[in-house]
């Protein structure tokens, strides 16, 4: 179980409210946490993660929440949904409002998804399908042949909190400014096809672009 903590090299910020979590993702959040996620933070906003919020952790039910659905990875406390980060001045980043929020929200999300799916066997974020619109959900399902799922594609936080900041100035008739994060490899996008499942219960409504299929989570 994981909690409020103090920082720390095995923990480096709290997870609120508590998350009951298997000891694999454990180890790998700390990871992400430690190596990407708090060193995106100083580079966007000049200051360290102190609180990252989640959703869901532990919880006995089908995927989607669906009760007919295959098994969530949630069910094995395999998986995690991330909806904010609260830095240590105090100002707070959500994903749903952030992920096409200020140049610099848009950046630290993109590159801190972009390694989320370097490390973990799932990563679906808003625009993955219309379940995801305000959180960030990882996991470490094994998928057929050891491939990854990385829903939307990993993309830059550079490339686009640059979009954003000349859309931004186009508003404001200033120039634009971005922060900065070296560049790296990202993982190749993965293909989804649209399921059936989401034509059944969502008849009347276009869905988002993307979308992880049967091997999708939530």
């Amino acid at each position: 179980e994981t909690g409020a903590r103090e920082p720390g090299p095995a923990m480096p910020v709290a997870v609120n409210p508590p998350a009951t979590l298997a000891c694999p993702i454990i180890s790998e959040l700390e990871r992400w946490i430690t190596g990407s996620v708090q060193p995106a933070a100083m580079r966007w906003f000049g200051s360290p993660v102190a609180e990252i919020k989640q959703i869901s952790a532990y919880s006995c039910r089908g995927m989607n929440g669906n009760p007919r659905a295959r098994i969530s990875e949630h069910a094995f406390g395999n998986a995690l949904d991330i909806a904010a980060f609260t830095l240590a001045d105090g100002r707070t980043i959500t994903v749903k409002n952030g992920w096409h929020g200020l140049p610099e929200e848009q950046g630290f999300l993109r590159d801190v998804q972009g390694a989320a799916c370097e490390q973990f066997s799932t990563v679906l974020a808003p625009g993955s399908n219309v379940y995801h619109y305000d959180h960030i959900h990882v996991d470490l399902m094994r998928h057929s042949s050891d491939s990854r799922i990385c829903n939307p594609h990993a993309t830059s936080g550079d490339e686009v909190a640059a979009r954003a900041g000349h859309k931004f100035a186009g508003r404001r008739g200033e120039p634009s400014a971005t922060g900065s994060l070296a560049k790296r490899a990202l993982p190749r996008p993965i293909k989804r096809q649209r399921s059936a499942e989401d034509d059944d219960r969502f008849p009347d409504r276009a869905l988002p672009l993307a979308h992880p299929g049967e091997d999708g989570e939530d």
